[in-house]
Order: structure tokens, then C-alpha cells, then sequence
């Protein structure tokens, strides 16, 4: 079984968590299992660790990427 981390800036309700499991489940052909972590320094947004995937929806992340392109 694999686990897939979601770390957001507060809880996801069960609507959100839905998506996310409905999105990432159809990427794995094993079971897959969710674990979910807050992290306010995101800003808002989440962020989904899938095995060495690393995908950032994040308000940080965004700002970062603006950061690093207006340098």
C-alpha cells in the first residue's frame, strides 16, 4: 500500500478530500493511502507528496515561483 502525504494550511473538509483521494487514487493501480497534516505556513492552497512526486497547489509555493521569476 502506498501512502500519499497532503499537507494544507488547515483542515480540508470531506468535499476537498474527496477530490484530492478521487485525482490521486486514479494515478495507482495498489491501494492507496491518504495522510493528511496542517501546516499554516502554507498560506492556503495544499501540498501532495506522492512518493518522490512533489506537487505544490500552495499559496507559498506560487509566491515562490513569482519570486524566483521576477529576479
Amino acid at each position: 500500500m502506498s501512502a500519499i502525504k497532503v499537507i494544507s494550511s488547515d483542515t480540508l473538509d470531506d468535499k476537498m478530500k474527496s477530490k484530492v483521494e478521487n485525482a490521486f487514487r486514479s494515478k495507482h493501480t495498489e491501494s492507496v493511502e491518504f495522510v493528511y497534516d496542517i501546516d499554516p505556513s502554507l498560506i492556503g492552497g495544499i501540498l501532495v507528496i506522492d512518493g518522490d512526486r512533489y506537487y505544490d497547489a500552495s499559496v507559498r509555493g506560487q509566491l515562490a515561483v513569482i519570486k524566483r521569476n521576477l529576479k
